[in-house]
């Protein structure tokens, strides 16, 4: 697993110093695996979080504009966009607002996926266990709510 540095994500994207709505999002989940994301969405909601699943990269990429998620758990190999792509479409638009976790079954010997680890938080290859994933995930961001 490889780690970045320390972000905040309770930051508004559009707007760094002030804090992102409570209402917004708290991950999103990117997958052209159906299954796969709703998986993980199902147990991530459990936990409490509010979650969204997104199938293509440009879905993904509507998707942080309109939800603001505070952390994006995305596969490399989608149908529209890889990986590398996204992560530089995010890291330029946001900088470091958004938790990034890379989940993939790529090979990190891959040039692009191994670039595409360097811009993110967070890099696993699947399958992660739901607890490596508990132990990086933001806070909630929810009155009450505790990671």
């Amino acid at each position: 697993m490889m780690s970045g540095q320390t972000r905040n994500p309770h930051l508004n994207a559009n707007h760094p110093s002030q804090p992102t709505p409570v209402d917004a999002l708290d991950v999103l989940v990117v997958d052209d695996s159906t299954e796969a994301a709703d998986t993980l969405a199902m147990a991530l909601s459990l936990d409490g979080y509010r979650v969204l699943t997104c199938h293509s990269g440009k879905d993904a990429l509507a998707a942080i504009e309109r939800d603001f998620p505070l952390c994006m758990l995305m596969d490399f190999g989608l149908p529209d966009k890889d990986g590398l792509e996204i992560v530089r479409e995010v890291r330029a638009k946001h900088g470091n607002s958004i938790v990034l976790v890379m989940c993939t079954g790529w090979d990190i010997g891959e040039p692009r996926v191994a670039q595409a680890a360097e811009l993110v938080d967070h890099y696993f290859t699947k399958p992660v266990s739901l607890e490596k994933l508990r132990q990086i995930l933001p806070p909630l961001n929810q009155p009450g709510g505790a990671a």
